[in-house]
């Protein structure tokens, strides 16, 4: 790599040059300067990282009988399908914040009720940097996963968090 204040030949990948000390940070390419963590990121897939922390649904279920098959299995949310493709979602937050105080009263009355609409989903080859992204901007904590137009899983932060705690180390 030439520097380019006074065309010394340097190493390829210096960060600055060897003769004249000038910064040659900014003439490697974007990939070049890519971390491992960051190359990670835009290669593994949304589907290696998805764990199985949720049940899927039909709207018509009973709102008690989903919060009690997720509380049975320990998962976190229920995606509501239809035609195998995601339409809703419920979260354990949701039931929180949403109907906890009446859930007595309107436990018999169907989770397509009290579901998310259309929850923003990702495609399961994705870019785990692509599901990240997602979260943060949407607030999610949960993203479902698509396959040939039907549900394939579900990533949630905690699939991503184990996922940087692996890489991290």
């Amino acid at each position: 790599m030439n520097c380019p204040l006074c065309g010394f030949d340097n190493i390829e990948g210096v960060d600055e040059c060897a003769r004249c000390r000038t910064d040659l940070g900014d003439l490697c390419s974007p990939e070049e300067r890519r971390t491992d963590l960051e190359r990670d990121l835009l290669r593994d897939p949304l589907g290696a990282v998805a764990g199985d922390d949720f049940v899927e649904v039909r709207a018509a279920d009973r709102l008690g009988d989903v919060v009690r098959r997720m509380a049975e299995g320990g998962q976190h949310c229920a995606i509501v399908v239809e035609d195998a493709a995601p339409v809703g979602i419920v979260t354990e937050r949701d039931i929180l914040n949403r109907v906890a105080d009446r859930f007595e009263a309107i436990a018999d009355s169907p989770v397509g009720d009290h579901m998310t609409p259309n929850p923003e989903s990702r495609r399961w080859d994705d870019p785990v940097a692509f599901g990240l992204n997602g979260m943060m901007v949407g607030g999610y904590r949960h993203i479902p996963l698509e396959r040939e137009g039907g549900l394939a899983g579900v990533v949630s932060v905690r699939d991503v968090l184990g996922y940087l705690v692996e890489r991290i180390g």
